[in-house]
């Protein structure tokens, strides 16, 4: 059997049809010369993404039973591929006509370039603003705490993400969501430091391939499709922004000076606490933030990993009265039905199971009066969205919060919601890849 010319390594987690549709596209794209396999790895799906892969020509299956991560599972489909050109490429990319043969062309023509990635456009054909450069130290802080509002900050964030900047014409750079790559700049058994499990690990890679003199391009007329990043949404915000600051942290210790270290560390726990005084809503709560600012990003989920409509109802859960609404709920959603405040005051959260995909919870009520008092309400409303708060920071799963009761518009933003869904019936979310 002779040696392939490209081995593509794609990582599936939960997003069957999305792979589905890269797949495809790959293969229409694809000249009829090119000679290529599909090396993917499922970290232990639950949507039947693992079996949508057994049964596709050119791929050959590993099957992880939980959930290694994406570093780990690049460098896991790495070690299998033989191929003399690499493409790391995310499930939620689709390639337009001649994409991937520009990508290949490019590096035959230009024997001194490492590695080129394509246009990014989004799924209304509009360009897609995905490209980054490394961070300044500025930028940094800018990214995770609200000094990106001030002007200086707002600046630095702006150059990192490459704000007005001309593509159209090929330039150097680095996109990890579909990045073609010569063998030989790469190492002999890993590609990502594994210590970056979702993000930061294609920034690192980049550096450590421009420190040692190979160069990364753009082309704008190799052109796809990217849905861009709602695979992340299925680890829920918590878990997601803990991984996002954690690695942040890793990467600015390989980048900056201690002293750097510790200013970046006391601006992020000023701007919690400042946060937490005037009452806006943070992305983690104080542990979880600690343990990020040490490096740590914590496990990642595994199991059930569906969306959850959060529902604010006008009165509260009965068979009788409600039933309708799971019937509602589109494929991959669970439903957390949060009832009103009670009557009388009580401090406890009981969140209980009603079903397969629905949950009922009863929230905190700090004061009565509430349904005849704006304030009260207000106050209750807050008091009962810290606490479902905490109950959602455990589970996995994008938020998508729908509120049928305008009584409950205090609890905007206080519970890491995704999106704000209509008043009516849940609708489905795209499943995504990671990038």
């Amino acid at each position: 059997m002779s040696t392939p010319h490209l081995s593509v390594l794609l990582v599936s987690w939960n997003t069957r049809e999305q792979t589905r549709q890269c797949l495809e596209s790959l293969a229409a794209t694809a000249d009829a010369d090119l000679d290529y396999e599909v090396v993917a790895v499922d970290n232990g799906s639950s949507d039947g993404s693992a079996d949508l892969l057994a049964g596709q020509p050119r791929v050959r299956l590993i099957r992880n039973n939980h959930n290694t991560g994406f570093a780990a599972a690049v460098n896991q489909a790495y070690r299998r591929a033989t191929g003399e050109l690499i493409l790391l490429l995310n499930s939620d990319v689709r390639f337009h006509p001649g994409a991937l043969s520009r990508m290949i062309d490019y590096l035959r023509e230009r024997p001194d370039v490492a590695g080129v990635s394509p246009l990014y456009l989004n799924p209304d054909g509009t360009f897609q603003q995905h490209y980054v450069q490394q961070p300044s130290f500025v930028a940094t802080i800018a990214l995770v705490t609200a000094l990106r509002r001030l002007p200086g900050f707002r600046q630095a964030l702006h150059r990192f993400q490459m704000r007005g900047e001309d593509f159209s014409r090929p330039r150097q750079l680095a996109s990890g969501s579909c990045m073609l790559l010569r063998r030989g700049v790469l190492g002999q058994q890993t590609i990502f430091d594994e210590t970056f499990p979702v993000y930061w690990n294609d920034a690192v890679l980049a550096r450590q391939l421009d420190q040692a003199g190979h160069e990364l391009w753009m082309l704008p007329d190799a052109v796809v499709t990217h849905s861009r990043g709602a695979s992340c949404r299925l680890l829920g915000p918590t878990i997601r922004f803990r991984h996002l600051l954690g690695s942040l942290v890793g990467y600015l210790r390989m980048t900056q000076p201690r002293h750097r270290m510790m200013a970046f560390r006391a601006a992020l726990l000023a701007d919690h606490l400042v946060k937490r005084l005037f009452g806006r809503p943070v992305q983690l709560g104080l542990t979880d933030l600690l343990a990020a600012l040490r490096g740590d990003v914590g496990p990642l989920p595994d199991g059930d990993t569906r969306d959850w409509v959060v529902l604010f109802s006008r009165s509260r859960w009965s068979v009788d009265g409600h039933s309708s609404v799971l019937g509602q709920l589109a494929g991959g959603q669970r439903l957390l039905f949060v009832d009103p405040p009670a009557r009388r005051p009580r401090w406890r959260c009981e969140v209980t199971p009603i079903g397969s995909a629905a949950w009922h919870a009863a929230p905190p009520t700090a004061l009565p009066l509430g349904d005849s008092v704006p304030l009260i309400n207000w106050i209750n409303r807050r008091v009962a969205a810290s606490a479902l708060r905490g109950w959602l920071d455990r589970q996995a799963g994008a938020r998508l919060l729908r509120l049928d009761d305008e009584r409950a518009r205090p609890v905007l933003g206080r519970l890491g919601e995704d999106e704000l869904l209509p008043t009516g019936a849940p609708r489905p979310m795209e499943r995504t890849g990671r990038g």
